[in-house]
């Protein structure tokens, strides 16, 4: 079957989720059986089409009459959930491509959570839905929700429902799908869509961001992450879909914790969270209250010590509680009544409702805060407050949001309900602690401040022409072994990169010999890589401008790291000493990292690093936002280097990955940044084999002995 194009694969999406005509097969009569709880979840929900249940074994299911088998099913089906045992599935699935099913979700497990027979089990089943034109999701899928008027459509076996709303989901695990929708429901979250995907075998999560961009329904993206897929199409369509609607993601695994993850969701500007905690109070924020434009926040309370622990959480999340104007200051104390009125406001346990209320709209409507954080302990009128903060929301086109009474959610005294009498915008989300709504909020303010900047663009630098490399790659290893130099120079050389002249030596004959064509002064270093940058143990030595100093030189890296081969370089211009480094991630593809160099940034400086492509932009923002970058920029003392040459390295190097696929690594050690213009000292390569497209799931990367890759549709 070809591969739907994006129109197509959108068309496929809907139709899933907006079925007509759906089946159960293995719809069980035993209560608590999955196929059992799929189908009344169906009948409970009030699913706007047409159920059938397909059980082999019996003819009534819930009193609803039961068919023996999926072809004699009287109508055209949209969408079959199958839940029978994983030896059955392909069977089942045969059966729904002769009855032309359009769809199907697989809740089974057994596939690729069971060895190599699973894996095989699968491969059958994807090349059936494949074969026969159906979407599927699965296996080990929990279901999918859909909360339309239009659809009703409830098809997991999950416990819980969500309310209805504007906030699109999905989760790669089908254990958390329950908790998923008993969060939602707990904190009066509405979900428009809801997808527990399991193992993704063919319907992806790239698939589903690009239904949810045209989506009308769906305003937030919250996504649960196991993996990836193919990073390169995702980041694309992240990056335009959060330019609209935010996209908040939780990534898990043992991969989520590296530079990987980070450089992707920074690229597309998708809002992190660290925890699921943290997921829902981003979602709840993005989905009821505007963006912030800043990061000034006004904090107004009823107590003084929740105010401080405000305060002080705002400051610890890069949020500033600014000194108000005397202005503002003035009109404050003459209604509190003292003159020590400014931000943050505290109106005191006992604080009148209508008080409470002017002093809101004095802070939010000041012009002096971006956003205001109202805290709300126990009092006898707490429905009065309440409604005073909605009605301020209401009114200001601040964002909003509240520590009340230490809930988490949705209090029905700050909800607005919508349409379907679920909380809809404008809606105050409340946070059981002041540190969960500060942190919240900064993240809000770090997604603003992405929306509000230019993407940049990807530059074309001149000098390019990759011919040769091309044909040194074809004939070179690739098994990641370091490339020989002159391979090296060739690749290089493809995008317009010269290595610093180097010879290596094995003894000071050959050394004298060497500096005979290079000329005085020159470096002398050990070729032992975990050594070549080691001037604090003295496998480095500089400078040297006669024969007397060379042998001394040699003598000295002897004695600090015994034999082996070294290099001989002609001294360098000076410059700030840097490390530029490209790799294949196993969880996002391409990495590009940039940090400073020298045994001290060895040990204390962690690379910072980004996807590709690489924009003018990302390449500023590197090399303006790495530890130590005042160096670089200049500052403190210290002149500026040539960071625009720098830049053009970076994007030399990318240009190299992006035309090269069999690019494994490149490590640039040191670049030296001069005040006009850099120098390459030195530079590994490695190469691997080039992805191919995955034989099960063409939105994965390619299964080979590759570290990662990807196959961009």
């Amino acid at each position: 079957m070809d591969v739907p194009g994006p129109a197509d694969h959108e068309g496929s999406i809907d139709r899933l989720l907006h079925p007509r005509v759906v089946a159960v097969i293995g719809a069980s009569r035993q209560p608590a059986a999955v196929g059992h709880e799929v189908f009344r979840q169906l009948l409970a929900h009030g699913f706007t089409g047409t159920v059938y249940p397909v059980n082999a074994a019996a003819t009534h299911v819930a009193s609803v009459y039961a068919y023996r088998d999926v072809c004699d099913v009287p109508a055209p089906i949209d969408l079959a959930v199958i839940a029978v045992p994983a030896r059955e599935v392909t069977a089942v699935m045969r059966a729904c491509a002769r009855k032309r099913v359009g769809g199907v979700i697989v809740v089974s497990a057994g596939f690729a959570d069971a060895g190599d027979e699973g894996r095989d089990r699968l491969a059958e089943v994807i090349r059936i839905a494949r074969d026969g034109g159906m979407r599927l999701i699965g296996p080990n899928a929990m279901g999918v929700v859909n909360t339309a008027p239009s659809s009703r459509l409830h098809a997991t076996f999950a416990a819980g429902a969500p309310p209805a709303g504007r906030v699109g989901v999905l989760t790669q695990s089908g254990a958390l799908a329950g908790t998923f929708l008993a969060e939602a429901a707990r904190r009066a979250i509405g979900f428009s869509t809801f997808v527990s995907a399991g193992d993704r075998s063919d319907v992806s999560t790239n698939d589903l961001l690009e239904y949810w961009r045209s989506d009308s329904r769906t305003s937030v993206v919250m996504l649960h992450l196991q993996s990836v897929g193919n990073p390169r199409r995702f980041a694309r369509i992240a990056r335009d879909l959060g330019r609209t609607k935010p996209v908040v993601a939780l990534k898990s695994g043992q991969d989520s914790t590296g530079d990987g993850v980070d450089a992707l969701f920074t690229s597309a500007g998708v809002v992190r969270a660290d925890t699921l905690t943290q997921l829902f109070d981003a979602v709840q924020l993005l989905a009821h209250q505007p963006l912030p434009t800043g990061r000034r926040v006004g904090v107004v309370g009823t107590s003084r010590a929740l105010a401080a622990l405000a305060t002080d959480a705002c400051r610890t999340y890069a949020l500033e509680v600014p000194l108000l104007s005397e202005r503002t200051c003035a009109a404050l104390a003459d209604l509190l009544g003292h003159r020590h009125a400014t931000n943050p406001v505290d109106l005191g346990p006992l604080a009148d409702p209508d008080r409470f209320e002017a002093a809101l709209r004095l802070v939010a409507g000041s012009g002096e805060v971006d956003a205001v954080l109202t805290l709300v302990t126990p009092h006898a009128q707490e429905d009065r407050l309440g409604s005073a903060v909605r009605t301020v929301a209401a009114d200001v086109g601040l964002p909003v949001l509240a520590s009340y009474l230490g809930l988490d959610g949705m209090p029905d005294a700050l909800a607005v309900p919508d349409a379907t009498g679920s909380p809809g915008p404008g809606s105050v989300p409340s946070y059981s602690s002041p540190e969960s709504a500060a942190l919240a909020l900064s993240r809000a303010a770090d997604h603003a401040a992405w929306r509000s900047r230019d993407l940049g663009r990807v530059p074309e630098p001149g000098g390019v022409d990759l011919r040769a490399a091309r044909r040194e790659v074809g004939t070179s290893p690739k098994d990641g072994t370091w490339l020989p130099e002159a391979t090296v120079a060739a690749l290089l050389g493809g995008v317009g990169l010269r290595a610093w002249p180097s010879v290596r030596v094995a003894d000071e004959r050959e050394a004298l010999a060497a500096v005979a064509s290079l000329g005085w002064p020159v470096a002398l270093k050990i070729a032992d890589e975990r050594f070549r940058s080691r001037l604090d143990v003295g496998a480095v030595q500089l400078g040297l401008g006669t024969e007397a100093d060379l042998g001394a030189a040699w003598r000295t890296i002897r004695a600090a790291v015994g034999p082996g081969d070294m290099l001989v370089q002609p001294m360098a211009p000076a410059g700030v000493s840097t490390v530029v480094r490209l790799r294949q991630d196993p969880t996002v593809g391409t990495l590009l990292s940039l940090r400073l160099g020298g045994a001290v940034a060895d040990l204390l400086a962690d690379p910072l690093a980004r996807t590709l492509p690489l924009t003018d932009l990302d390449a500023e923002e590197l090399i303006g936002s790495i530890r130590g970058s005042v160096l670089l920029v200049g500052g403190s003392g210290a002149p500026a280097a040539d960071t625009g040459a720098l830049a053009d390295l970076l994007h030399r190097v990318a240009r190299l990955a992006e035309e090269v696929p069999e690019i494994g690594e490149v490590l640039l050690d040191p670049v030296l940044v001069g005040r006009t213009g850099v120098v390459l000292l030195h530079a590994g390569v490695r190469l691997l084999p080039a992805p191919a497209a995955s034989p099960t799931r063409p939105d994965a990367p390619a299964s080979t002995n590759r570290q990662a890759g990807t196959v961009d549709l």
